[in-house]
């Protein structure tokens, strides 16, 4: 099996892009405001549930999204700008759109949310993409 080059450094910027995007997309002024209203909380409550560990957590998550696009940018062979936009485009739809929602649909919970969802995620995979096709 031959042997498959990464790179590291990107992969982890991957994962802080990833992080950036999700902090600006639930700021009030974007999508916040509307997510806590389709969850059903409030400020307050979302402000009193945070924990620095969450934090964390999200860049391990980041980085393995990352990483998991960056492994398929390279089997594919299609490691350029366009290629890692391809990659995330087909993964984000493929992978995380449909099955967050079918989990949302069975939870009945509001459209509105999972396209709040659906698209924060395609954005993601789509910088993460294009960063990654750029980079390795």
């Amino acid at each position: 099996m031959p042997v498959v080059t990464m790179n590291y450094l990107a992969i982890l910027v991957g994962a802080i892009l990833s992080v950036a995007i999700g902090a600006i997309w639930y700021l009030p002024a974007l999508f916040g405001k509307a997510w806590m209203a389709a969850i059903g909380r409030t400020k307050e409550q979302v402000d009193a549930d945070f924990s620095p560990l969450k934090i964390v957590w999200a860049v391990i998550f980041g980085f393995v999204i990352s990483y998991g696009l960056a492994r398929l940018l390279v089997w594919s062979g299609k490691s350029t700008p366009l290629g890692g936009l391809e990659v995330g485009l087909l993964a984000c739809i493929s992978f995380v759109v449909t099955t967050t929602g079918v989990q949302l649909m069975f939870e009945g919970r509001p459209t509105k949310l999972n396209f709040i969802y659906a698209l924060h995620h395609l954005v993601e995979f789509l910088a993460i993409g294009l960063l990654l096709g750029a980079w390795m």
